[in-house]
């Protein structure tokens, strides 16, 4: 069940197009990684969502519900943090999550239920003041978490998180998704994206430029990329691409080549039927970053010149 939908939406500022006819949406137990380049309109685009911003076309919509006309209820079963979480620094973690829990009418037993799954229960009658950037980003997703949202945004949530951190956070935004939640995480980090998505949206300078899942079982049938250890690899490079292959030469005793599974025997064959040693053949698992350099042209920039073809 779609969660969000946002569908072509635009926005301008001062004549500049920073959103331009966004579409996407995020289902029930999804993680969606919001990927894109500074300045592509990440954090524009979640403002949009979360009514923070009126979008000059378009719709946004939770639940069924058109975000700016029925602005509460869209937003009622939304939990988010942009950019850092406001807190107040004065009060304990604890009195923050209370302030919180009043609004829902949200009981101490959840309270302290979110401090522990975020790690903070040993810390949680400390003043904010004495927290690190880390645990002030712990106590923001608990705040978020609290009110068990069906939709939970994060705008770079691993800021300031130390490794613990970091695999605490991919275990709960995994628990909470289990449970229902559609998820949408923003990140720069996208290695880190990769051990908790499941889906991919990319925008660049305003625009969707991919959406795709990350089920294991539909990586399976997209070609992959296998890398050759061979004793020439522009030769190598020439037999490949001549038979059709697309790839990269990487060093001169390694290449790249885009392929199915299924035709790799088919590969190795030519190169040693034509006198290539081949040494190795490793296959690289498709990545967020692939998806990334894909996406945006950036792949293509880097290696200008050095394809197969």
């Amino acid at each position: 069940m779609s969660v969000l939908q946002v569908s072509n939406v635009s926005k301008a500022f001062k004549g500049r197009l920073v959103l331009n006819d966004v579409t996407f949406s995020v289902d029930s137990g999804e993680i969606l990684g919001f990927i894109g380049p500074n300045g592509a309109g990440k954090t524009t685009a979640i403002k949009v969502i979360l009514g923070l911003l009126r979008a000059d076309s378009g719709k946004v919509s939770i639940f069924g519900r058109d975000v700016e006309k029925e602005h509460s209820l869209a937003l009622k079963s939304v939990g988010a943090i942009i950019e850092s979480p406001e807190l107040y620094s004065y009060l304990s973690g604890y009195d923050n999550l209370m302030q919180y829990a009043r609004i829902y009418g949200i009981g101490e037993d959840r309270v302290l239920e979110c401090a522990e799954t975020v790690g903070l229960r040993d810390r949680i009658k400390d003043k904010v003041s004495k927290y690190s950037l880390g645990m002030r980003q712990r106590l923001g997703v608990a705040q978020a978490i609290m009110h068990k949202p069906g939709l939970l945004i994060l705008d770079e949530p691993t800021n300031g998180l130390d490794p613990n951190g970091i695999l605490d956070l991919r275990a709960t935004l995994r628990s909470v998704a289990a449970e229902g939640t559609a998820v949408m995480v923003s990140s720069h980090l996208l290695s880190e994206l990769e051990h908790i998505c499941n889906s991919v949206c990319i925008i660049e300078r305003g625009v969707v430029v991919s959406r795709r899942r990350l089920d294991p079982e539909q990586l399976a049938e997209q070609p992959l990329t296998y890398v050759f250890t061979v004793n020439d690899s522009a030769s190598a490079a020439n037999i490949l691409g001549n038979a059709g292959f697309s790839g990269n030469i990487i060093s001169p005793e390694s290449l790249s080549a885009v392929s199915l599974k299924e035709d790799i025997p088919k590969a190795v064959s030519l190169l040693v039927s034509a006198g290539i040693s081949v040494y190795s053949l490793v296959e690289r698992k498709f990545s967020i970053e692939d998806a990334y350099l894909q996406a945006t042209g950036v792949a293509g920039k880097n290696n200008e010149g050095g394809g197969l073809l």
